[in-house]
């Protein structure tokens, strides 16, 4: 009872704190939505890339946080302030490729990814200037990983909350053009930039670099994980720690990220409206997995800090509660998503096309919901205890065999619909769940 509480203590700020996170890509849909599908479309197309193009700051994350977890968990202290510096350095490193990259590529990518010439320029825009707070995201996701791999995760709750509430009304006064109200019979205007689509993408920039800026300031309070004082000496040694369990991951994310991009660009071609269904669909059905990606940062710390115990037995335990949780959780969002999905899809859009068709795909991918769940799961304990070669193996075979492959197969070439491509889909997280929990189990008792 005592693994479970600690196990739900960490759980439910990191669910809340990804709930948040979450919530600036539902702010810019649900805003933008309501200039038009072709608004949804353009802030769509790009999403996928925009995942992408973040794999190596994650991963860089994800060897942050590994390292970190397991050094707390054997009660090694002492080297913290300079496993910081080498983690900001990095930071600063991949953030300036993750900025450079995208706004050079920005030009280009919509008619790579085959949209309709009238949202080609707005989505260049929205991708560019989305694009431009890479460094301060990078720092945000670095110094978000050290506060839960020390088990704070009350840090990362505020910051991505606040950015949160800033996006929104950012949004607001960008976004739309200026409002007249009468108040006691009083006119009163209230100023806004009418930028559209491209307001959404500068409101979002703003509040990421904010929040960026606030992650590490708060980081660097707490004097354990503080750089203060270890900055400007590089150490390899770190370094490679950080590396040989990020490389992987990253990987893992290019992996899946790419084959995404491909998936996306197998739809497009479906045309504006039922790419733009496929967008919102797949924003609405994202709202459902905020528990399981919310859990993953403290699953991975809980898993790293049991690692750094040499506690197996425990490990094992811990990854079966978390399972079991998860399932129950996404089996309550399944049953959600399958009474409820016309309604949740008529809060994205009024376009009668695409709520025509993107409940029917909320209903497809509903049933793959309690499976998406462990797949996380499992992830991230691999991730957690440095162990990120098994993702990287099973998401590359089921990403490209079964969404790549089976799109391929079943809509370019025997002429489906975007339905069959939404099974494909959830084949492929299903599948991961079940090999990842295959290996885990096979190879346990190399874990630890």
């Amino acid at each position: 009872m005592g693994l479970m509480k600690e196990i739900i203590t960490l759980i439910l700020p990191a669910i809340i704190e990804y709930s948040f996170q979450a919530l600036v890509n539902y702010a810019d849909f649900i805003m933008v939505g309501k200039l038009g599908i072709e608004a949804s479309a353009t802030i769509g197309i790009t999403n996928e890339v925009t995942f992408l193009v973040k794999a190596g700051v994650n991963a860089l994350g994800v060897g942050v946080l590994a390292y970190f977890a397991k050094e707390i968990g054997a009660g090694r202290k002492d080297g913290l302030k300079k496993a910081a510096a080498q983690a900001y350095f990095l930071a600063l490193v991949i953030g300036i490729f993750t900025t450079l990259i995208p706004v050079a590529a920005s030009p280009f990518l919509p008619a790579l990814l085959g949209a309709e010439k009238e949202i080609q320029g707005p989505a260049s825009v929205y991708f560019a200037v989305a694009s431009s707070a890479g460094v301060f995201f990078s720092f945000n996701v670095v110094a978000g990983s050290i506060r839960k791999a020390a088990k704070d995760m009350k840090t990362p709750l505020f910051v991505n909350g606040f950015m949160n509430v800033l996006n929104i009304i950012f949004n607001y006064f960008l976004i739309y053009p200026s409002k007249h109200i009468s108040l006691s019979g009083i006119d009163i205007i209230i100023p806004r930039a009418d930028m559209g689509v491209t307001g959404a993408a500068a409101g979002t920039a703003l509040a990421v670099a904010i929040g960026g800026i606030l992650m590490v300031y708060l980081n660097e309070k707490y004097l354990d994980t503080s750089a203060n004082g270890a900055m400007g000496k590089i150490d390899p040694d770190i370094i490679g720690k950080y590396i040989s369990v990020g490389i992987p991951a990253f990987l893992t994310s290019v992996v899946t990220s790419f084959g995404r991009v491909i998936f996306t660009a197998m739809i497009v071609p479906l045309g504006t409206v039922v790419y733009a269904a496929h967008s919102i669909a797949f924003t609405a059905e994202s709202a459902f997995f905020i528990p399981a990606v919310g859990m993953a940062g403290a699953v991975a710390s809980l898993s790293g800090n049991v690692r750094g115990e040499g506690d197996l037995k425990k490990l094992n335990r811990q990854t079966n509660l978390v399972c079991g949780l998860i399932v129950a959780i996404m089996l309550v969002a399944m049953g959600i998503m399958l009474i409820f999905a016309d309604g949740i899809i008529s809060v994205f859009t009024k376009d009668p096309s695409a709520l025509e068709i993107a409940p029917r795909l909320l209903r497809i991918v509903a049933l793959n919901e309690p499976m998406f769940g462990i797949s996380i799961v499992m992830q991230y304990v691999f991730n957690g205890i440095g162990k990120t070669k098994p993702p990287l193996y099973v998401s590359a075979f089921t990403q490209w065999v079964l969404r790549v492959g089976g799109v391929f197969l079943l809509v370019h070439t025997l002429g489906f619909g975007i339905e069959a491509a939404w099974i494909c889909m959830i084949s492929d997280n299903i599948a991961r769940a079940i090999l990842l929990y295959i290996w885990y189990w096979g190879a346990n008792k190399k874990l630890i």
